[in-house]
């Protein structure tokens, strides 16, 4: 029986990235030292901050990097964090991405 062709990239779509490439952030985020360093500052701060200046009173899900560490912040230190939950975190990492600086 005859091999199968292979499928051919169509033009349009994307590269695909084999799985080892993982960038360094991610690998920081999902080291056990992150994870417990964030868990226990999430703890201390158990409520959205941007939605507490709005008058919300909403859990925090994310430890948020005030400074990105790819920006020169600082990665386990509390006056670089904080708490965010995540449609709050969401709109601010996209709007970095995008290079869009933060409101205050």
């Amino acid at each position: 029986m005859p091999d199968k062709p292979k499928r051919k990239q169509r033009p349009w779509q994307p590269k695909r990235v084999p799985f080892k490439s993982v960038v360094s952030h991610q690998k920081f985020y999902n080291s056990r030292s992150w994870r417990e360093f964030s868990r226990t500052f999430r703890d201390k701060n158990p409520f959205c901050v941007k939605c507490q200046s709005k008058g919300i009173v909403r859990q925090s899900d994310v430890a948020d990097h005030i400074i990105r560490i790819k920006d020169g912040g600082t990665k386990f230190d509390e006056g670089n964090l904080q708490a965010l939950c995540h449609s709050c975190h969401n709109r601010k990492s996209g709007k970095e991405s995008h290079g869009y600086k933060e409101e205050k």
